[in-house]
């Protein structure tokens, strides 16, 4: 099981894009209940990376592929 992660794990941490892009920091994780994958990364109102936006102000990106590692979430668009 060397592959898991979990939630407490992303919330908090820094979005990053795959060219270093500052993203934000990740508030909220939506995952789409009838395939178990991660659909979007709810990230705080401060960041003006995404046009989608949610009932609180906040960027809501598309996941299509994430990568970790100690200090920030690489994220896939």
């Amino acid at each position: 099981m060397d592959s898991r992660v979990f939630i407490s794990e992303i919330a908090g941490k820094m979005a990053v894009s795959k060219d270093g892009q500052l993203l934000g920091q990740i508030e909220d994780i939506v995952i789409d209940t009838s395939t178990g994958m991660v659909r979007y990364l709810v990230l705080g109102p401060s960041s003006k990376v995404s046009d989608m936006v949610d009932d609180m102000g906040r960027a809501v990106i598309t996941v299509t592929n994430m990568q970790f590692d100690q200090e920030y979430i690489i994220v896939t668009q």
